[in-house]
């Protein structure tokens, strides 16, 4: 189950994805929740993984079926492993031979740790994967446990990231002829995130979870009639928006101008406006603080969003035919693309469905459909030396923040030539000290232009013509207002890729919302499910997820639509709606809504699919380790590590079904054992007997972990202000062309000539010009 979204989005993609699975079927077929018909039952978390896919039935202990897969994998693009190399060697099949075999075949090896490593032989799965990686420590209610993301937000993640490093590995195929092996561990991409590693090396800082105290007021959740509104009024100029919305004499004292004044003084904010906001329903406060400039969202359920007057008028949910249970209704795509849009084409397979026509002779003869992905050669290139997968390819970056600037650093850490435009005329967004911009912008080429200028616009116009790529995050009349939009760059550049992440679309009744990640997290539904269903909105999540999932998508489909490029000689617009690609990572609790009128609601850390499962105290302040049973083998052997044979022996226990309904019990018995054990400890002790387990990792845990540092993880950078900063590296490994940290970050301004001079040809005296005349400044 772990790596089934994967190919999911390959098939997505156009790719023909043949599943193999054993006799017994996919596990995942018996995960809840599920849509039944008569006797039958269809799990929806595997429709939501396997669509887009074909089934075979294979038992890869069997020589002759070993012999089978072997030569499907010579006839393929590209293999999604969930396993080590050393369980496929004892099936006689070795990476090494096969490829020499077959050296064009690209193997994509995903999983909880990697394929090296002190962990690389740990179990783990989402929930392990999210404490190890530091994304759990951070989240949410100070009260309790750290609690996982819902719907496996680390794994969507991750999945993401392993596609975007197949595509990567297939581009730079085009030119040597060669595949190669891909590897993503899902805690590499996961310690990426929240610049938690980079903080701590510079500053031994330890993020912990703030609870409701509102440590950047107003950042959070305010109440109203009929629920809660999250307003989140962070940058300059907003706190003056929201003051002039108010209209509250005291919030107008001169002194709160100062952010960090009200930071330190929280409760001259927040009483005042909690109740302001208490006169009002949601929706209508949601309006009107957008309508003044304010990020404001409401308190959304999964049905809420559903029923959602933004999302249903521009057709994101959509039907599809999964017989024989009729036509199911799901969440829509990560992107909308025009050229080479991602479409449901088949339903999720029976076991075996197409067994007899992927192995006939018939079949083979056929022509099969061929992904969108690649081009096929019958012969590989002679190789010299292999470069940077996107080495020549020109990405122009006019975003600003994290979604954009993240996304394009991904391209840029494997070769794209990426420079950032930027322009101090509107500030300037680094901060000497803070090594957060260094990371989101490393790799880039930074220049300063100012584009509302009509000179700066013609230069921009000219960067655009030798580009290939242009992403922008600017609110959707902007491009439009300075003739900037697609049609226009088009005129320059017709085989542009153009890619924009406005928050809410650029089309719909909310396409003008102003957004941050905090409002995103409470319109998508995804902060009311993140969480214990007791704990408090204001105690509830108050991170920039949605960032990482547009910026990670961004890569991806950047990716996906070069290869499309260099098949059909079309370029294409992209709209990566944050609010869309949110809530496309809940797809399972949305397929549960529409098939079955289930409203999703907060677990904690608990699932039906891994009983028991939580974060248990141990030995220590904050101290916690996440123990995941998603097998009753594992609950017998959790059973038998704490020497209780109570448990053991319960028939009652025996299953699944029957420790959930006693899963207060088994959370207070494993806590009292677990307290007597140092998390560490406690984790070596459980994967030593196959239980899935993991230490909760802070910050600090992070930058120390043996795991990371022994797969060379971190990377150290000289920064212009700062010295030597150590920085999380590649979220995703390939073996022979790997991402690089070629440069940090520039200063402002500082590849003006290289790139006016360089490029475009202006001369020194053009450029000064320029500079004096507010142009290039």
């Amino acid at each position: 189950p772990l790596g089934a979204f994967v190919s999911r989005i390959l098939g997505d993609l156009g790719a023909d994805v043949i599943k193999v699975e054993p006799p017994g079927g996919d596990p995942s077929r018996d995960l809840s929740p599920f849509v039944t018909q008569d006797s039958e039952r269809l799990s929806l978390s595997f429709v939501r993984a396997n669509v887009n896919k074909r089934s075979i039935v294979l038992d890869l202990e069997q020589r002759e079926d070993q012999e089978q897969f072997r030569a499907l994998a010579e006839q393929s693009d590209v293999v999604v492993s969930t396993e080590g190399m050393a369980t496929w060697a004892a099936r006689g099949i070795d990476l090494e031979r096969l490829s020499a075999i077959y050296p064009r075949l690209v193997w994509l090896s995903f999983s909880t740790f990697g394929l090296s490593g002190p962990y690389r032989d740990y179990v783990g799965n989402n929930m392990v994967a999210e404490a190890m990686g530091g994304l759990s420590y951070i989240q949410g209610d100070d009260a309790k446990p750290p609690a996982v993301s819902p719907c496996e937000q680390g794994v969507h993640l991750a999945s993401v990231q392993a596609v975007f490093g197949a595509l990567m590995a297939l581009w730079e195929r085009r030119s040597s002829g060669q595949g190669q092996l891909v590897e993503t561990s899902v805690q590499d991409v996961l310690a990426n995130l929240y610049f938690l590693i980079v903080n701590y090396g510079l500053w031994s800082d330890i993020p912990y979870r703030i609870g409701a105290r509102n440590f950047m007021p107003p950042n959070g959740y305010y109440p109203c009639k009929d629920g809660h509104v999250f307003i989140a009024a962070l940058m300059p100029g907003l706190w003056e928006k929201l003051v002039d919305f108010v209209d509250d004499p005291w919030l107008k004292d001169p002194a709160l101008q100062d952010a960090d004044y009200r930071n330190e003084h929280p409760e001259l904010v927040d009483p005042i406006l909690r109740a302001f906001t208490a006169q009002y329903e949601r929706w209508p406060l949601t309006r009107a603080l957008q309508k003044h400039g304010v990020p404001a969202a409401p308190w959304s359920t999964v049905a809420d969003v559903a029923a959602n007057e933004h999302l249903n008028e521009r057709g994101f949910f959509i039907d599809f035919e999964q017989p024989p249970f009729g036509r199911l209704r799901t969440s829509g795509p990560m992107f909308r693309a025009g050229a080479s849009p991602l479409h449901i084409r088949r339903p999720a397979p029976q076991l075996g469905e197409h067994q007899q026509e992927v192995f006939t002779a018939e079949a083979r003869s056929q022509p099969q459909l061929q992904p969108q992905l690649q081009q096929k050669s019958s012969a590989p290139a002679a190789v010299t030396q292999r470069g940077l997968p996107l080495s020549g390819i020109r990405v122009l970056d006019l975003s600003r923040a994290w979604a954009g600037p993240y996304g394009t650093r991904y391209l840029a850490d494997f070769g794209a030539d990426v420079i950032k435009v930027e322009s101090a005329k509107f500030g300037n967004p680094r901060e000497p000290d803070n090594p957060s911009y260094g990371e989101v912008n490393r790799n880039k080429r930074p220049i300063t232009l100012n584009f509302q200028t009509a000179e700066g616009r013609e230069l921009l116009k000219r960067l655009v013509a030798i580009s290939d790529v242009v992403v922008e995050n600017f609110s959707p009349r902007v491009m439009a207002k300075y003739e900037l939009d697609y049609d226009r760059l088009c005129e320059v550049r017709p085989d542009l890729i153009m890619v924009s992440l406005p928050g809410y679309g650029s089309f719909g009744p909310h396409r003008n919302f102003v957004s941050f990640g905090g409002p995103l997290m409470a319109y998508t539904g995804m902060a009311l499910l993140w969480g214990y269903p007791d704990s408090p909105p204001d105690a509830r999540v108050k991170v920039a997820q949605p960032d990482y999932i547009s910026s990670t998508t961004q890569a991806m489909a950047i990716a996906a639509a070069l290869h499309h490029r260099a098949r059909t000689g079309q370029g294409q617009y992209i709209e990566i709606a944050q609010v869309e690609t949110a809530v496309a990572t809940l797809e399972v609790a949305y397929l549960d809504y529409f098939a079955n009128g289930a409203v999703a609601e907060p677990r904690g850390n608990r699932d039906p699919n891994a009983v028991p499962q939580g974060c248990y105290p141990c030995l220590g302040h904050e101290a916690w380790c996440v123990i995941s049973c998603t097998t009753d083998a594992q609950w017998q052997a959790l059973a038998a590590l704490m020497e209780d044979e109570s448990l053991a022996n319960d028939p009652d226990l025996k299953t699944a079904e029957g420790r959930w309904a006693r899963h207060d019990e088994l959370d207070e018995r494993i806590s009292a054992w677990s307290i007597e054990w140092r998390p560490y400890q406690l984790m070596r002790e459980l994967q030593a007997v196959g239980v899935p387990a993991g230490m909760m990792q802070t910050a600090e845990d992070l930058w120390r972990d043996p795991h990371l540092r022994a797969r060379n993880y971190t990377v150290m950078m000289e920064h212009p202000e700062l010295g030597m900063v150590e920085h999380p590296g590649m979220t995703v490994k390939l073996h022979e062309t790997p991402g690089q940290i070629q440069r940090p970050v520039g200063r402002l301004g500082e590849a003006n000539d290289a790139v006016f001079r360089g490029l475009l040809g202006l001369s020194p005296d053009e450029i000064a010009r320029l500079a004096e005349a507010g142009v290039i400044a």
